[in-house]
């Protein structure tokens, strides 16, 4: 299975399990929100929409990437007409897609997958050690 075809899988599967913000309203609120793990946009979103999502992600902490699929690609993976930009909310979801992406075009790619990686790596040592001390509490 080509690498693209893997990383718009994951646009499937995060859509089903409520893990993505769709168009630029949700995907705004949800960077706005500090909700969105990653801002993306479609191959050929406009400069508008170019803008506006540089403006969701300034002075924050939500890296914003340029997707390899155009916005009918888009559109029929997450079931919204003209969609052009979605925010990922997931880390661990965002991790995989990024990291498939990457596979196919690591110079554009490969820095993302890796600082989400880290990001994920982070939010898992924290429920492990969560989980630990509440064991230990409770003994």
């Amino acid at each position: 299975m080509p690498v693209t075809d893997k990383a718009s899988n994951y646009l499937g599967i995060m859509r089903k399990a409520g893990a993505l913000a769709i168009g630029e309203v949700e995907s705004g609120a949800a960077v706005k929100g500090g909700k969105a793990v990653l801002l993306c946009l479609a191959k050929d979103a406009s400069d508008n929409a170019q803008h506006r999502a540089e403006g969701f992600v300034y002075q924050r902490n939500t890296p914003l990437i340029r997707l390899p699929f155009e916005k009918e690609t888009i559109s029929h993976l997450v079931g919204k007409p003209g969609c052009s930009m979605i925010s990922l909310l997931d880390p661990g979801f965002a991790s995989a897609f990024v990291s498939a992406l990457a596979q196919d075009d690591a110079d554009q790619y490969a820095a993302v997958a890796q600082r989400l990686k880290e990001q994920t790596d982070r939010a898992k040592a924290r429920r492990t050690g969560a989980r630990n001390g509440k064991r230990r509490n409770n003994v």
